[in-house]
């Protein structure tokens, strides 16, 4: 029964990030006839894309031990953005972030593309990839770092098997901090911290979940660890979401809106009952998502609306 259920998971799974989805970038339909090697060689199949303010409407492709004739400049913070299964380094959710991270402050902004080793059919393949992918972009942080960068302001943000592609970068070089999105659950195990994202891995691990249970972790695994909504499906404005698709990626909109916004309160909680009646108003609180202070640790739940702007600010009941 073990077997299949992790069958059944990891087909739903393919199925749900393989279909079509013309405003979220999902690009093709699962194929079973084409099934991938596993990634030998990082440096041909994952691109980097560094974006600043002198240039942000164009990429300027990077790669370990030549950068010299971008505009990239290692006295700024560093934030690195990576896709999901089935996704590209040009989604909704890196584009828009990136242009947020530029509106807010001069940074360098690398949008990590590892379409290829992160497509279909097969997601055990794909989580397989992360490692090695995870690998390579660490040896871009110590290529980064050789230049000048400050490891302290190296920031990695990824959503699904992407959280899980910056933990592994962080194990190769440990950073000033990861957000990981809504890490990926299947075929990833909470007793297995060395083959997943944890706290360890960065100076400041944040986690956004959304589909906690299902398609993601529903227990803790970093320093500060966000439950918006009860952290599980559906996610407000999702509908029944059978499958979490939406509420899965529900996680990203709420992050790229809190680049912008100091409006996701959270409360320091043990569960989400005790959040929804009352009895953790008079516990700390904290902001959800980038403007997170680093010092932040627990378990905070929130509330948000079912369309955007989802930041409701502090709940009404308090």
């Amino acid at each position: 029964m073990k077997l299949l259920a992790v069958f059944y998971a990891v087909t739903v799974h393919s199925a749900v990030f393989a279909a079509p989805n013309q405003s979220r970038g999902f690009k093709h339909w699962l194929n079973l006839f084409r099934p991938k090697p596993l990634l030998i060689d990082p440096s041909s199949e994952v691109t980097f894309h560094l974006f600043t303010r002198a240039n942000r409407d164009t990429a300027h492709q990077i790669w370990i031990g030549n950068i010299s004739s971008s505009n990239y400049d290692p006295a700024k913070p560093t934030k690195f953005t990576v896709h999901g299964f089935n996704d590209n380094g040009f989604t909704w959710w890196t584009v828009g972030s990136k242009e947020s991270f530029l509106d807010e402050e001069g940074c360098n902004v690398i949008l990590v593309d590892w379409t290829g080793p992160a497509a279909g059919p097969m997601y055990s393949i794909a989580k397989a990839n992360s490692i090695p992918t995870g690998e390579y972009v660490g040896d871009m942080y110590q290529y980064l770092i050789s230049l000048g960068q400050n490891v302290d302001d190296i920031h990695c943000v990824g959503h699904s098997l992407g959280a899980h592609v910056c933990g592994f970068s962080g194990k190769r070089v440990k950073i000033g901090r990861i957000t990981g999105i809504d890490p990926a659950q299947i075929l990833f195990y909470y007793n297995n911290p060395a083959g997943r994202l944890t706290f360890t891995d960065a100076a400041f691990v944040d986690v956004i979940h959304t589909c906690g249970g299902w398609m993601s972790f529903m227990s803790p695994i970093g320093h500060a660890d966000f439950y918006p909504n009860g952290g599980s499906f559906p996610q407000p404005g999702c509908g029944a979401d059978l499958f979490c698709s939406c509420t899965h990626a529900r996680s990203a909109d709420l992050f790229h809106e809190s680049i912008k916004s100091n409006n996701f309160v959270a409360y320091q909680c043990g569960s989400w009952q005790g959040y929804t009646n009352g009895s953790c108003s008079a516990n700390p609180i904290a902001l959800m998502g980038y403007p997170v202070r680093q010092d932040t640790r627990g378990t905070f739940y929130l509330l948000t609306a079912d369309t955007p702007p989802y930041a409701l600010g502090f709940p009404t009941y308090l």
